[in-house]
């Protein structure tokens, strides 16, 4: 039945995502969560359906239950990412966080309207938003556009496919999240221009790739670094500046490849061919306005490496932040924070997986010891 409304245009899918971490030692305070998320997702493509041609329509909602140990690991970023989105406060029961219409007016050239999700990465090994692959916010997404990038917000944009190989996406979007908003009322509040390059290439034959970006907020009310100040007339103040950037690059390539017949889509959050591969992730970031200055990812993925357990993948991967002086004098952060994550996921029956998974960080406050969080989480996809 689905693929019979898949050849009528109409596509669906639904993600189960449960995961546990347990901070074994160190961070803020020792513990342990549990978090649930269920991604619904819709596509309809409206040429296919005889409606208009080259028109696609993408709808996305999403539901987010349970804990993390994300505020007691000490670190700026989430140690397991995926369970922090989309955004607010306490439960989720349901928010529609996509909802965009995209329209080619030729085979190389789109636009899009609507709302978007942002942390999807062409990255064959680095790819999966934290739902598969690793967990850690820092080995899945830069950490240096942070702030500039909301998870779900407003945007216009258009695709442009020079090549098979190349595809350019420029986007205009609000800085303000809503994820449990239409995001109109954000409108104003800061803007934000992302463009991004993504590429295919190979080395020695195999497969590889990866995407360039350039990142920059105006109009918006970013504090700058070092900027407060205390007046006794006035009391505490915080100087601002209306813009930012951070630029990016990101790359993989496959270092051995077992059967190359399956296509490799780097934006399916899993890796595609049996063998090993490297990647790496280099961000910078406005010195006056980032608490991150600049930042590197880097770390080798497999799959089918136990023989008789071919859909099994696993990765290793280490990154390491500059943080920039937010308060001089004070000493209250580190001047850099680096951290590790292990994870072995196993391929289930069906379309389910069990990752196991370790992150060992360091704790960017000065007064907290560096955390180890052991993590797993079940995924099963209808």
């Amino acid at each position: 039945v689905r693929q019979d409304w898949a050849n009528r245009g109409i596509t669906m899918e639904f993600d189960w995502y449960s995961a546990y971490q347990d901070i074994v030692d160190g961070g803020f305070r020792e513990g342990s969560a549990f978090s649930t998320n269920l991604d619904y997702r819709m596509k309809l493509d409206l040429m296919r359906m005889g409606a208009v041609p080259g028109a696609l329509v993408t709808i996305r909602a999403q539901s987010r239950f349970g804990d993390t140990v994300n505020g007691a690991s000490g670190n700026l970023l989430p140690v397991n990412m995926y369970s922090a989105f989309p955004l607010g406060d306490g439960d989720i029961g349901f928010t529609i966080t996509e909802l965009n219409w995209t329209q080619f007016l030729s085979e190389n050239f789109g636009l899009l309207a609507g709302k978007i999700t942002t942390t999807a990465t062409a990255n064959e090994f680095m790819g999966g938003e934290g739902r598969s692959q690793f967990m850690n916010f820092q080995l899945s997404f830069s950490a240096v556009v942070a702030q500039l990038v909301p998870y779900s917000t407003l945007a216009a944009g258009a695709i442009w496919l020079p090549s098979a190989n190349w595809t350019v996406t420029s986007i205009l979007m609000n800085l303000e999240d809503a994820s449990t908003s239409s995001g109109f009322d954000d409108i104003g509040d800061g803007t934000v221009w992302a463009t991004t390059a993504d590429y295919l290439g190979s080395l020695n034959d195999l497969p590889g790739g990866g995407s360039f970006g350039v990142i920059y907020g105006f109009d918006a009310n970013f504090a700058r670094i070092g900027g407060l100040n205390f007046d006794p007339g006035t009391g505490v103040s915080i100087d601002k500046q209306s813009d930012s950037w951070a630029v990016t690059w990101n790359g993989w390539q496959y270092l051995l490849v077992e059967n190359e017949s399956t296509a490799v889509d780097p934006r399916n959050g899993r890796q595609d061919l049996q063998g090993l591969g490297i990647f790496a992730q280099i961000g910078l970031a406005d010195k006056n306005t980032n608490p991150i200055h600049w930042s590197v990812t880097a770390g080798l993925s497999g799959r089918g490496s136990i023989p008789g357990r071919d859909a099994d993948t696993w990765g290793v991967g280490y990154f390491y932040n500059k943080l920039q002086d937010l308060d001089p004098g004070s000493r209250v952060l580190v001047d850099s924070v680096n951290g590790l994550e292990v994870y072995y996921d196993i391929a289930l029956l069906g379309s389910a997986s069990l990752t196991l998974d370790v992150q060992r960080t360091q704790n960017a406050f000065q007064w907290a010891d560096d955390a180890t969080i052991l993590g797993a989480r079940l995924n099963v996809s209808f």
